[in-house]
């Protein structure tokens, strides 16, 4: 461990089963652990990592004691997982089968290579089936039975095949990853030039596609990547849904690596919503939503990725069908899932904004508390606050509640006026100063005043002096157009977003 907190971000991103798996192996094994459960218990049930305390209580061994937890720690989560992962049985079989070689019991030996090799196959794992090769040479080798020499020639051969497979895959491999460095090239003329070097590599390379799995989604990667530098967003939305279709048709490399999966499925999910093919933006959420993750970590991202992109369809499109199955799936994925306070602070903001948008004003209020007394306590965003604030004050004018309206003004300018100098906040200030100009008129003559906070939005868009964070700025000009045009809110977002396409 290089950080004093290492331990403590294991144990926090450890599963409840994981932790119990890991109590329960712990109380196995006896007195001796004892203290070491206790110390995962004290670190288990801190917020935030406090060395201090847990100095006071464990003494000077803590950095022992701390050493040798991280390291139980991980032994018992290899356990955990060798039962549901085939990449972690072949290196136990590999292991198996050294051991049994080293005691002279070949034939079980090589029977345990045998089982390896095929979990190997199932997996595409070059990398294991050449050092399974290697382990069969040295049985042959030592037995020499009859026809060895055929055997020998037959392994060496198939050894001069792995080392090619793995050439092959780490070349495309090495491509995408140049290619994604230089996505991150700033000069045009540079990306340009990479961009062609990189394409007469490819064409190079191109059989018809590589020979075995992983190369296949390398090169796959390197097309996607390609296309994305140079700015065919079509091309590489054909390849990002090309390497969803490759995991498809592998389907034990998919149960192995589900998370690389998932990393591909949301790389053509960005495109699709980026690039507005909303048929096929919805057909891979469905998708997604009716596949199993395996593991935990592979649940809660798929709850963080789909709630967030779910969320901004329905916002931006302005769309109402579903809302309510959609809320039901984000209270009880926040209740199940150990998201980070960030992430969920984003979703909850995004409810709320999406409630906003819909004009159900009660529900707004109620998940705008929830961000101000909860979420936020815990990051204590500043940009947040005011933004939720901000929103709670046009729900207060919605409701036409000048009470609330009034008590939420206050907290808003308090809010301002506690900023540092250095942050943003003439737009908020603004914004205050027009909704409460508008709010004081009789509602017969608001007409004059709104179009004029509608102008100022305008001109402040067309040239921010400061950046409006979380797209405030476009959120509230749809709202004051919505009113000068009594029309929805989500009629004048859908209409917009229909004029783009």
């Amino acid at each position: 461990m290089k950080h004093k907190n290492d331990l403590f971000d294991l144990i926090q991103s450890m599963s409840k089963s994981e932790k119990r798996y890991f109590s329960l192996e712990s109380r196995k094994s006896g007195r001796n652990n004892s203290q070491y459960l206790d110390l995962f218990k004290a670190i288990n049930r801190m917020e935030t990592y406090e060395e201090e305390k847990l100095h006071r209580k464990f003494g000077s061994s803590l950095p022992t004691d701390k050493h040798y937890l991280y390291n139980a720690i991980l032994k018992s989560m290899r356990d955990y997982n060798s039962s549901k992962s085939k990449a972690a049985r072949i290196k136990e079989m590999l292991l198996d089968a050294k051991y049994l070689y080293q005691r002279g019991l070949y034939h079980q030996s090589e029977e345990r290579l045998s089982q390896a090799k095929a979990l190997a196959k199932d997996l595409d794992d070059q990398l294991a089936l050449l050092e399974i090769s290697r382990e069969q040479l040295n049985f042959v080798w030592t037995m020499k039975q009859r026809d060895y020499g055929a055997q020998i020639e037959a392994l060496l051969a198939d050894k001069d095949k792995y080392i090619r497979h793995i050439n092959e895959e780490l070349r495309y491999l090495s491509l995408a990853y140049k290619i994604q460095v230089a996505k991150e090239q700033r000069q045009p003329a540079d990306r340009k030039a990479s961009s062609a070097a990189f394409a007469q590599q490819l064409q190079a390379q191109s059989s018809p596609l590589p020979s075995t799995a992983h190369a296949q989604r390398r090169f796959l990667q390197s097309h996607a990547l390609l296309n994305d530098l140079i700015g065919d967003i079509e091309q590489a939305n054909t390849y990002y849904a090309k390497m969803v279709t490759w995991w498809d048709e592998y389907p034990d490399i998919k149960d192995e690596e589900y998370n690389r999966y998932l990393a591909d499925a949301f790389n053509l999910l960005h495109a699709s919503y980026s690039q507005k093919k909303y048929d096929q933006f919805e057909q891979l959420l469905a998708k997604i939503q009716q596949e199993e993750a395996g593991s935990y970590h592979d649940q809660v991202l798929v709850f963080k990725q789909l709630t967030n992109y779910q969320l901004l369809y329905h916002i931006n499109l302005g769309i109402e069908e579903g809302y309510e199955a959609l809320l039901h799936r984000v209270e009880e994925g926040m209740t199940t899932y150990k998201l980070n306070p960030v992430s969920q602070l984003i979703i909850a903001f995004n409810v709320t904004v999406l409630l906003l948008i819909l004009e159900r004003h009660e529900e707004c209020r109620s998940w705008a508390d929830k961000v101000l007394n909860h979420y936020n306590r815990k990051v204590e965003s500043e940009q947040f606050r005011l933004a939720t604030l901000l929103i709670r004050l046009m729900v207060a004018f919605s409701l036409d509640d000048i009470d609330g309206f009034d008590s939420t003004l206050r907290a808003f300018q308090r809010s301002i006026r506690q900023q540092k100098a250095t942050t943003p906040t003439l737009f908020f200030r603004t914004c205050g100063k027009h909704l409460k100009k508008i709010q004081d008129q009789p509602s017969g003559s608001r007409r004059e005043t709104v179009q004029q906070f509608a102008d100022f939005l305008e001109q402040y868009k067309a040239a921010p002096p400061e950046r409006v964070p979380l797209g405030l700025d476009d959120l509230m000009l749809n709202w004051v157009e919505s009113r000068i045009k009594n029309s929805p809110l989500k009629v004048v977002l859908r209409a917009k977003t229909n004029a783009k396409d």
